[in-house]
C-alpha cells in the first residue's frame, strides 16, 4: 500500500511541477525562477540530510569544482531551459515532450558510459519515440514533419538532451 500512496504522491507532484512551472514562468525570469528553485530544493535536501544523519559531509577538495560544473550545467542550465520552454509551450504539451526522456536517457549511456543497446532496448526507444511521436503529433506522426516548432519546445527539447546526459 506504501508504495502505491509513494506512486500516487510522485505523479501528483511530478506532474504539478509543469503547471507551477508555467505559471512561474511568467511571472518572473527564468534565471530566477531557476535561482529560486534550485535554492528552495537544496535548502530542503540539506535540512533531509542533516535531520537524518545528524551532520552534512564534508566534501573533498577534489570534489568542488566537479560539484560546481554539475550545478551549473546539470541542475540550474536545465531549469533555466525549463522555465524558458514553459514561458512559451502548454504544461500538457511540454510534459509530452518530456516522455522523451527514457531516449535521451539510453541514448546518453550508450554514447557516454558505453552501455550496450540491445535489440530489446532498440525495440522500447523505438516504441517510446513511436508513442511520443503519436501524443506529439495529435494521432497522425504525417503532422509532425508539418508542424511549426516554437523556440519554447526547443527549449523543452534541450531539457529533455540535458535530462539524459
Amino acid at each position: 500500500m506504501l508504495i502505491y500512496l509513494r506512486l500516487l504522491g510522485t505523479a501528483f507532484f511530478w506532474g504539478g511541477t509543469f503547471i507551477a512551472g508555467r505559471i512561474v514562468s511568467r511571472e518572473m525570469d527564468p534565471y530566477s525562477a531557476a535561482f529560486l528553485r534550485f535554492a528552495i530544493a537544496s535548502f530542503f535536501l540539506l535540512t533531509t540530510i542533516r535531520m537524518r544523519e545528524g551532520y552534512l559531509p564534508p566534501l573533498k577538495r577534489q570534489q568542488i569544482i566537479p560539484i560546481i560544473l554539475l550545478g551549473l550545467t546539470g541542475i540550474f542550465a536545465y531549469n533555466v531551459l525549463f522555465f524558458k520552454g514553459l514561458h512559451t509551450v502548454h504544461a500538457g504539451r511540454a510534459s509530452l515532450i518530456i516522455a522523451l526522456n527514457p531516449i535521451a536517457i539510453s541514448i546518453g549511456a550508450a554514447l557516454f558510459f558505453k552501455e550496450k543497446l540491445t535489440l530489446f532496448k532498440g525495440i522500447g526507444i523505438l516504441l517510446s519515440f513511436l508513442g511520443a511521436g503519436v501524443v506529439i503529433s495529435y494521432g497522425d506522426l504525417g503532422n509532425i514533419f508539418h508542424m511549426p516548432i516554437s523556440g519554447g519546445e526547443l527549449f523543452i527539447f534541450g531539457f529533455v538532451i540535458y535530462w539524459g546526459s
